[in-house]
């Protein structure tokens, strides 16, 4: 019996401090995803970008309605605007980019994006765009003020 009860304390004595790191990060992360969707809620340009030697100038327009962060890109170097729904991440977030056609037929095209310096940049990067999405390539987005 002494052994068992030795035993339990054991997996007590590592258990909590694991599960309350467990804990911990969860909460973090948890946070910090919120904390993103606040920060990504905005217009975003990256006309004028000095570092950038992108021809196509777009305008990526987010909201945040009830927790979802969704929104548009404009440009007028497109055809038409894209709707953008957003799954946003601890580290990087990916906007999902699609355009109906006739009866429903969805197009998607996937972007990563990643705030960077001091929660004022979007660091953008195509993951999977077809062709016949006309979208910058590597750039950075500003806020649009």
């Amino acid at each position: 019996m002494k052994d068992y009860l030795e035993l339990i304390a054991l997996i007590v004595g590592i258990a909590t401090p694991v599960l309350g790191g467990l804990w911990f990060l969860w909460r973090a992360r948890t946070s910090s995803i919120q904390d993103n969707r606040k920060t990504l809620a905005q217009t975003w340009t990256n006309e004028g970008s000095i570092g950038s030697n992108e021809s196509m100038f777009i305008d990526l327009i987010l909201e945040l309605n009830s927790g979802d962060l969704y929104g548009s890109i404009t440009s007028p170097q497109l055809d038409r605007d894209y709707n953008v729904n957003v799954n946003t991440g601890w580290f990087s977030s990916k906007l999902v980019i699609g355009e109906s056609f006739g009866r429903g037929t969805l197009v998607k095209a996937t972007v990563k994006v990643k705030i960077s310096g001091n929660r004022n940049r979007l660091v953008w990067k195509p993951l999977n765009v077809p062709s016949r999405y006309k979208l910058p390539s590597k750039t950075v987005l500003c806020p649009y003020t």
